[in-house]
């Protein structure tokens, strides 16, 4: 029986519905863990991970491997006579360490500065999706879309947050819009970028965005929807 399945991204923030193969799969590319808690409605509780591994058909990796004694590599020291050899070979070894340490720190600092946009981003978009249901009950009840100032739907700037500057409801064409225009990113190519949740007459929403497929969640990419 396909199940619904909820997990904790790295920064503890809910995620989901999604069904097995897509927990499994989130797994193989390495955005969830052993350890991460998940949950579906047969659980009592939140677990890691782990516990439910079998059920999804997924298996821990095996532990790392150790060097034995006999395994470990024969060191051989470098033939030099005098002081000068030593010297030298000292010299070579640390500018080989600042040229590996040059290369980890170009690939780490953008890498860093990529998840930490992506972070606040998805914070910015999880109480967007919780804003749906909201929408869809004013929208059975009313008949119409609802709009800032409406019945339980304060001033754009009501809903600011760290990284929200204002969110906006809308009637448009295509339906019911929640269009949210974010701040404090920490990137500033990104600031007053927005994204768009749109549900049509069929009540299904979709998500649309300025923002570039590698600063959003996995599942909102382009590539994805």
């Amino acid at each position: 029986m396909s199940r619904n399945w909820y997990y904790a991204d790295r920064n503890r923030q809910q995620q989901g519905p999604v069904n097995g193969d897509a927990l499994a799969a989130a797994f193989g590319r390495g955005e969830v863990e052993m350890s991460t808690l998940v949950w579906h409605e047969q659980l009592p509780q939140w677990v890691p991970l782990q516990q439910v591994a079998a059920e999804l058909g997924l298996r821990a990796p095996p532990p790392p491997m150790t060097a034995t004694r006999e395994g470990r590599p024969r060191v051989v020291k470098p033939k030099s006579s005098g002081r000068a050899g030593w010297i030298i070979a000292i010299v070579v070894i640390l500018l080989g360490l600042l040229f590996v340490v040059g290369i980890l720190a170009a690939i780490a600092l953008p890498a860093y500065s990529d998840y930490t946009t992506r972070s606040r981003v998805s914070q910015a978009i999880f109480p967007a999706g919780l804003l749906r249901t909201q929408v869809a009950e004013y929208h059975i009840s009313n008949n119409k879309c609802p709009r800032n100032g409406d019945d339980g739907f304060g001033t754009p700037q009501s809903f600011a947050t760290q990284y929200v500057e204002s969110t906006t409801f809308a009637s448009t064409s295509a339906g019911c819009t929640i269009v949210t225009r974010l701040q404090n990113l920490g990137n500033a190519k990104l600031e007053g970028s927005e994204f768009t949740y749109t549900m049509d007459s069929e009540q299904n929403w979709i998500f649309s965005s300025n923002i570039p497929d590698r600063y959003l969640p996995v599942s909102m990419r382009s590539g994805s929807r």
